[in-house]
C-alpha cells in the first residue's frame, strides 16, 4: 500500500509541471522550446514507472497464492491412436486411462472451497468430467469434487479432497472486496492460472458497472465489464481491485448452448460480481444444487430502483419498510400464473423476509421444486400468493 501511495504521490507531483508547460505555450517560440528542454531535464519519469512496477509486483504476490488451476480429465478409448514419440514428463499420464481435457482457473474461498466456472467442468454429454483437479500456485495438485453449480450464471464450487499426506496449506483464501466502491475508470486486475507455465496478470479498468444485481432478465447487465483481454484459461479466475480484493469471478460470454465453451471476448472481460457469486455459492452448496431455479421475474434493490427513477419519484412512491422491487415479469412463467405484477415489492418467500437481492436469489435454491407462499406489497396493501419454483427455461435467457 505504501508503494501504491508513493506512485500516486509521484503522479500528483507531475501536475504542477504540466501546468507550467501549459503556461509556457504562451511564450515566444524560442523561449517555449528552451522551457520544454529544461522541463524534460527536470522530469525523471523513471522513478514513477519503477514505483508503479513495484506496486504491480506487490499486488501480484499478494493475490497469486489464492489463484488455482482447475484441470479436468476424461477417459480415453482403449483403441485411441498413440503419438509416435512421447516426452517422459510432459506426456506422462497423471491419471492412467485419462487424458487432460480443459484447464481453467479458480480461486480459494474463505471456507477452503474453490470458486470457478461450471462450463470448463462439463463433459461432452452434459455431465461433469471424470476427474477434476485443482493445482495450487506452488504446483501441488488435489482431487476435487463438485459440491454445487449454477448453469445460467456459470459458476461452480469445488471441494478439494486431501490425501493422507496432504494438508492444503498452500491453498490461501482470497481477500474479498466490495463492488459498491468501484466505478467506471477505476483500475482492476484479472488473475488466472491457465495451462502450463502461463500466468494471467492483466491490468485494465472498469468499463461499465452492473446495471443491476439481479441476473434473471439481463445476464450481462449484472456483470462488471473490464477493459483487459484474457486467455481462455483465465475463465473462473478472480477480478481484483487495486487493494488485491476479489470483486468478481471472470466468466466467458453467455451462450444458449449449455455445453458450449465460448472464449473470452477480445474487447471486454466479463466478471460476475462477488456478492452474487458468494450468495448463490452458499445456497447451491447447502442444497447440492446443479440447476437454475426461477420464479419468472427479476428484481431491483430499493437503492437500484431509486437510481433508476430518481430520488423525487422514489420518495413519492408507496413502498414497504423492507423488500425489493419486482422489475420485470416473464410470460409464461410461475410468476404470471401466481399473479405477480411488475411494480410489486417482494416481502417474503415461504415466511422468510427478503431484505436484499441476494436473499431473493438464495431463496430460489432453498425452495426449488416446491410451491411456496410469497408476500408482495401492491398499492399500499400486502397480498399473499402461491408460486411454484421451477427450473428456468433456456428461452428466458437474455444476454
Amino acid at each position: 500500500m505504501l508503494v501504491a501511495t508513493t506512485a500516486l504521490a509521484l503522479l500528483a507531483a507531475l501536475v504542477p509541471q504540466v501546468q507550467r508547460t501549459a503556461r509556457a505555450e504562451a511564450m515566444p517560440a524560442a523561449a517555449t522550446a528552451a522551457a520544454a528542454v529544461a522541463a524534460d531535464d527536470r522530469a525523471d519519469h523513471t522513478d514513477l514507472f519503477a514505483a508503479l512496477a513495484a506496486a504491480n509486483r506487490a499486488l501480484e504476490r499478494k493475490v497469486r497464492p489464492s489463484v488455482v488451476s482447475v484441470i479436468t480429465y476424461l477417459k480415453y478409448p482403449e483403441d485411441r491412436a498413440r503419438p509416435e514419440g512421447e516426452w517422459e514428463i510432459e506426456d506422462e499420464e497423471v491419471h492412467p486411462g485419462h487424458e487432460r481435457a480443459v484447464v481453467s482457473s479458480g480461486f480459494v474461498a474463505a471456507d477452503g472451497t474453490i470458486l470457478c466456472c461450471r462450463t470448463p467442468l462439463n463433459n461432452p454429454l452434459g455431465g461433469f468430467a471424470d476427474i477434476i483437479e485443482v493445482e495450487s500456485s506452488e504446483g501441488n495438485r488435489y482431487i476435487a469434487e463438485v459440491v454445487g453449480s449454477e448453469p445460467t450464471i456459470n459458476i461452480a464450487v469445488l471441494r478439494p479432497k486431501f490425501a493422507s499426506n496432504q494438508k492444503g496449506a498452500d491453498l490461501v483464501p482470497a481477500r474479498i472486496g466490495k463492488v459498491e466502491p468501484l466505478d467506471t475508470g477505476e483500475p482492476v486486475f484479472a488473475f488466472g492460472d491457465p495451462y502450463g507455465s502461463s500466468r494471467t496478470f492483466a491490468p485494465g479498468a472498469v468499463m461499465a458497472m452492473p446495471a443491476a444485481a439481479c441476473y434473471q432478465a439481463d445476464l450481462t447487465g449484472s456483470f462488471i465489464h473490464a477493459s483487459m483481454a484474457v486467455d481462455p484459461g483465465t475463465v473462473g479466475g478472480p477480478l481484483v481491485n487495486r487493494m488485491g480484493e476479489v470483486v468478481g469471478l471472470i466468466v466467458p460470454p453467455p451462450s444458449f448452448d449449455p455445453l458450449a465453451r465460448p472464449a473470452p471476448l477480445p474487447q471486454v472481460t466479463y466478471a460476475m460480481q462477488i456478492d452474487t457469486v458468494l450468495g448463490v455459492g452458499e445456497a447451491i452448496v447447502k442444497k447440492r444444487s446443479n440447476v437454475s431455479p426461477w420464479m419468472g421475474f427479476s428484481v431491483l434493490s430499493k437503492a437500484e430502483l431509486e437510481g433508476r427513477i430518481g430520488s423525487a419519484s422514489f420518495a413519492a412512491l408507496a413502498k414497504p419498510e423492507h423488500g425489493i422491487a419486482i422489475d420485470d415479469v416473464y410470460t409464461p412463467s410461475p410468476a404470471t400464473k401466481a399473479g405477480v405484477r411488475k411494480g410489486d415489492f417482494l416481502l417474503s418467500v415461504n415466511g422468510v423476509k427478503i431484505l436484499s437481492v441476494v436473499d431473493f436469489q438464495q431463496s430460489l435454491y432453498y425452495f426449488a421444486g416446491v410451491q411456496v407462499p410469497i408476500e408482495v406489497f401492491r398499492d399500499g396493501e400486502v397480498k399473499s400468493l402461491l408460486i411454484q419454483i421451477e427450473q428456468r427455461p433456456v428461452e428466458a435467457n437474455r444476454f
